[in-house]
């Protein structure tokens, strides 16, 4: 049985072996690159402001290079492997089966129903893991650099893209292809929704989700004149929207409001004084009026601290995923399927 889902897969197999070779040939290529640069840049061991004009040097050497072009790629490719393991793995596995009714001829050889699922679901499975995995964390070694300047590895576009969800994802979107095929029977069908629930599922968590698998730190202080950047209103100053910092490196901002001292949102007006263009005001003057008014910043965070715990978090909850849409599989095959 081992042998024959080998047969049927080896040429998915082939390329996602080539894919990697190519990726892992492009990273080591540009890492010692990348490390020399985070060196030379002064940015190991800095302190102080000597640290911010490292950072700059840093940002503007990579900006534009070919290890930036490789960095976006790479993230890309990243999130792009869980859809496509769960449409072109996990729904033809034993979609396909189903649709052309080749699997009655390994239910009346010596194949149970059950190890014919298990041999497909967990070898295939985990081999989509495995590959996962070592994409993961060779583009983790080479980013580190990166991560160390930005502190940006929670940021929802780079947060998936390394550490041990990945694997998860790619476990999650490989079941959920298997369980679309089962239940369907049509490949190319099963494909498509593979696809559209699993990409549904990735976007999901950054924007809905991800926010309470931790708990967020919540600061409620008066307004910082350092950490207001910037305001857009209108003509008249009459409709204000403030733009506030945290100052948490690496931190991702959950909610940010801009609070009057009795607790409601802040939108305007402004005084026409500072804020009114008509009457001499720009949004320099309004800023720096803004800054007197006795505003306050209600923010709720979570700090890079968190990442790991953030990492195992959602790895559990999609490997648990998987988990109960596998046992699901084997209680349709078993006594569903005829």
């Amino acid at each position: 049985m081992i042998w024959v889902t080998w047969r049927q897969f080896r040429t998915q197999a082939w390329a996602a072996a080539a894919l990697l070779v190519a990726l892992g040939a492009a990273l080591l290529a540009t890492g010692p690159g990348l490390v020399h640069l985070y060196h030379t840049s002064g940015v190991a061991g800095c302190t102080g402001d000597a640290c911010d004009q490292a950072v700059e040097a840093f940002r503007q050497s990579f900006s534009g290079s070919a290890a930036h072009t490789l960095f976006m790629l790479s993230s890309g490719v990243m999130y792009l492997l869980p859809p496509v393991v769960g449409a072109f793995w996990g729904a033809p596995m034993v979609g396909r089966e189903l649709e052309s009714g080749t699997f009655r001829l390994a239910w009346n050889q010596s194949v149970t129903r059950t190890r014919w699922l298990a041999v497909k679901l967990l070898g295939l499975g985990l081999l989509s893991m495995a590959m996962t995995g070592v994409a993961s964390l060779a583009f983790g070694w080479w980013a580190t650099p990166i991560f160390k300047v930005s502190h940006n590895q929670l940021e929802p576009e780079l947060f998936g893209a390394h550490g041990v969800v990945p694997l998860a994802y790619a476990a999650f979107a490989f079941v959920v292809g298997v369980t679309v095929g089962l239940l369907s029977r049509r490949t190319v069908l099963a494909m498509g929704v593979t696809l559209a629930l699993v990409v549904a599922a990735m976007v999901a968590m950054p924007l809905a989700l991800r926010e309470y698998l931790t708990t967020p730190v919540h600061v409620v202080r008066p307004l910082p004149a350092k950490d207001l950047h910037g305001l857009s209103m209108n003509h008249d100053g009459t409709r204000i929207q403030l733009f506030t910092n945290v100052s948490e490196p690496g931190a991702v901002v959950v909610s940010n409001r801009t609070t009057t001292a009795s607790g409601f949102d802040f939108t305007g007006p402004g005084d026409p004084a500072y804020c009114d263009m008509n009457a001499g005001g720009n949004p320099e003057k309004c800023r720096t009026w803004l800054t007197t008014q006795g505003l306050i910043q209600d923010v709720r965070y979570i700090t890079e601290s968190r990442f790991w715990a953030l990492q195992w978090a959602e790895s559990g909850l999609f490997l648990g995923l998987a988990v109960l849409l596998g046992a699901g599989c084997f209680w349709w095959v078993r006594r569903r399927l005829a």
